[in-house]
């Protein structure tokens, strides 16, 4: 019974703790951002990973291959194994980037379903970041990764995940926070 209520006091004091340091966080707000995540969002940021990352090296890597065969041995083979090659490399650049964008979509759905509005207080030591009546601060030292496209920053606290900040959401304050997200978390 009293590891219990050890237990419970310990959870407790962190549930405090966390208070505590969102609360002095706030008090150096420079601007909130409040926005549920958009399918589109997701979906970019889910197909990012599907497409382009290392997992899909092999693909690109069999592909390039393949067609340089074909292309340089196209007089030698023949029709059969030509057709076959190319029924091959038509399968591989049909299924492996469609799959991509459907597992993509599906996972951005499920997502953007279980997603509620989230605020976002951008402050000097980090992000207090609010959803469901929970807080919690997101320090720019745990950021690993910065990284910004044309419409949008993702600063990763993994390697595949992270937050994403759409750049017509963010509107007026982009600048700052991309400024912010660079010069804080130093990461690149």
């Amino acid at each position: 019974m009293d590891d219990i209520e050890v237990k419970k006091k310990t959870e407790e004091e962190l549930v405090a703790e966390n208070e505590a340091r969102c609360d002095e966080a706030i008090a150096t707000e420079r601007f909130c951002l409040a926005y549920k995540m958009r399918f589109k969002d997701l979906a970019r940021f889910n197909l990012r990973y599907s497409l382009l990352g290392w997992t899909n090296l092999l693909f690109w890597l069999v592909l390039v291959i393949g067609v340089a065969y074909l292309a340089t041995a196209w007089t030698e083979l023949g029709s059969q194994k030509r057709a076959l090659i190319i029924v091959l490399l038509v399968f591989l650049i049909w299924y492996v980037p469609v799959r991509a964008v459907l597992n993509a979509a599906k996972s951005a759905a499920f997502l953007q379903k279980q997603a509620e509005p989230t605020e976002y207080h951008v402050c000097e030591n980090g992000i207090v970041i609010c959803q469901d009546g929970q807080r919690g601060l997101l320090e720019y030292s745990k950021i690993t990764r910065v990284k910004e496209t044309g419409s949008r920053i993702y600063a990763y606290v993994f390697r595949n995940s992270g937050f994403i900040f759409p750049k017509d959401i963010v509107g007026e304050h982009y600048e700052e926070l991309r400024t912010l997200l660079r010069e804080r978390a130093g990461k690149q």
